[in-house]
């Protein structure tokens, strides 16, 4: 049976999940969920792999990204959607990021070494599975080394954003990200505001053409639902939701958040307005 159910943000093992795209959707068709998007972290690599088993499963896709930015010295994720993810400006940019992100693991591990963490940048490499290098996977390099516990340990330690061994990201702008986003005809929302994100901080990446809000996800409380529901009607901002799903067998799966199907329409309309 299928509901009234988008579940648009979710990942796979082309970033830091463990499944690959055709097991989201079929996580997806499993749970009854009518529209995914697969929002893996600066990439689309798993796009079309997630179209093919979509249409397969009639499952609904929406191509996502789940994009790095900053708002002055602030990290905040936009989640990118209805991109034209074959764009070749779009490409570049993330084959960029991609090896912003191999450099600043390699950082982390010669750091961790420095610090008396005997792990390789081959052992953080298999881990990712041939996707994009991220934190989770230097962790889980570490776990199987035996040197922590588990990935907890390994941040709460190591790799956590204020810990020894951590290297921060390159500065991306988010208004440059809004821009690329929109160049490519796609519709930027913030992601997973939660406790951390002000008004304020709304207002400004309003100002530079943020389109929506990630309301409802695992870790909003209702009073957070509430407030960024509240925002997002002051400021005209689209409402979106998700599972944040990354497969793992003790988290969140695909379904267990999301949105009525009418917020992918409201993207769709959205994403009209910037088709050059």
């Amino acid at each position: 049976m299928r509901y009234n159910l988008a579940d648009l943000h979710t990942h796979s093992f082309c970033s830091d999940g463990l499944r690959t795209p055709t097991q989201a959707a079929e996580e997806a068709f499993e749970a009854g969920v009518q529209a995914l998007s697969l929002t893996d972290h600066d990439t689309v690599e798993g796009v079309e792999e997630l179209l093919q088993a979509g249409e397969r499963l009639g499952v609904e896709v929406v191509p996502g990204a789940e994009m790095s930015a900053h708002v002055k010295e602030r990290e905040v994720h936009i989640l990118a959607y209805c991109l034209d993810w074959r764009n070749e400006h779009l490409g570049r940019h993330l084959d960029l990021l991609r090896q912003r992100r191999h450099d600043r693991g390699v950082a982390i591990v010669e750091r961790l070494n420095d610090l008396g963490v005997e792990i390789s940048v081959e052992d953080v490499m298999s881990q990712a599975s041939g996707g994009l290098v991220g934190r989770p996977h230097i962790a889980a390099a570490m776990v199987q080394s035996g040197v922590v516990a588990n990935k907890e340990e390994a941040f709460n330690r190591y790799l956590g954003d204020r810990a020894p061994a951590v290297v921060a990201k390159p500065y991306n702008g988010a208004e440059d990200v809004i821009e690329l986003i929109h160049s490519v005809g796609g519709v930027a929302v913030l992601a997973h505001p939660g406790n951390s994100v002000s008004e304020h901080l709304v207002a400004e990446l309003v100002g530079n053409g943020l389109d929506g809000l990630e309301v409802y996800h695992p870790a909003h409380l209702p009073h957070h639902i509430e407030h960024y529901s509240g925002l997002a009607d002051k400021y005209d901002l689209l409402q979106t939701g998700g599972s944040d799903s990354h497969g793992e067998p003790t988290g969140t799966r695909i379904g267990d958040y999301g949105i009525g199907c009418e917020a992918v329409e409201a993207l769709k309309s959205r994403a009209a307005t910037y088709v050059h």
